[in-house]
């Protein structure tokens, strides 16, 4: 299957739609396998949401895939738990190969584990894991009526919130304020029932932390975990509480929690950022 095969045989049947799908335009899906290149983009700093972002697309694809639904009715897959890791000193290439596939726990929960190569020695420079729930289209109306929207969307926002870093007297601790998404800015996840994507969020987290932390070049992204509880919603005001520990004499642990004003919890972010070392 094809880049054109799965835009006309399985995007119109995901809950997620474009502009928010990202899939590369020479992606082949062979039953639960997957194989796709990703050339002339920039993943550094807060920009390695936007990595994050094609592999959870390319997993949502292969997954209704792996279902062989028939029925063509919109399948939503929620991310649970998203965990990447760097496997390689290399900085990352001008095109990068991505492989991998996909599996089925149940008609209810899935997996992608991908890993993302330099084309050229094939070497693997980060290591990819999404799981996923599996939710029909009766069950995700019910679950998220609160959520329902049908206003018209007429162009997509592609400028995420502004963020401000809050200090406390504890160098361990600081916070991030983070300003509400609008309807353009969520517009395609999901269609008709706007939710806040994680990769979003991590996006503005990550942009403030690399703001944190000041000389921007001499960081890279380590690890980063995500763990999901509840979906975030629109027109709604988030801060991060971050815990940040120095763990290794490269290495910086952070630990980000997103709540709204009311102390309301939805996502667990746990980032690695390493920094280069004098030779």
């Amino acid at each position: 299957m094809t880049t054109t095969d799965i835009q006309k045989n399985i995007i119109p049947y995901i809950g997620e739609t474009v502009p928010y799908i990202n899939i590369p335009g020479n992606s082949i899906f062979n039953e639960h396998a997957i194989e796709t290149e990703i050339s002339g983009q920039d993943f550094s700093n807060e920009n390695f949401s936007h990595l994050l972002k094609t592999l959870a697309s390319l997993g949502s694809c292969s997954l209704y895939k792996l279902l062989n639904d028939s029925s063509k009715e919109k399948i939503y897959f929620l991310g649970e738990k998203l965990r990447i890791r760097k496997l390689s000193y290399k900085p990352i290439p001008e095109t990068i190969s991505i492989t991998g596939g996909s599996y089925l726990e149940s008609k209810r929960k899935g997996k992608s584990c991908l890993n993302a190569k330099d084309k050229q020695s094939g070497e693997i420079l980060y290591s990819f894991e999404l799981d996923y729930y599996i939710i029909s289209q009766d069950s995700f109306k019910l679950f998220y009526k609160d959520f329902f929207n049908n206003t018209p969307i007429e162009y997509y926002d592609e400028k995420l919130p502004k963020g401000k870093i809050n200090t406390t007297d504890n160098h361990h601790h600081f916070s991030i304020s983070i300003n509400p998404f609008s309807l353009n800015q969520c517009k395609g996840h999901f269609e008709n029932y706007p939710i806040v994507p994680f990769v979003f969020i991590a996006n503005c987290v990550l942009r403030e932390i690399f703001n944190f932390l000041g000389n921007q070049n001499i960081y890279e992204i380590d690890s980063l975990e995500g763990y999901a509880s509840k979906a975030m919603p629109i027109e709604t005001e988030f801060v991060a509480e971050v815990f940040k520990q120095k763990i290794l004499k490269n290495l910086i642990y952070f630990k980000c929690e997103i709540k709204d004003l009311s102390g309301n919890s939805y996502t667990v972010m746990i980032i690695n950022i390493k920094t280069e070392t004098k030779k």
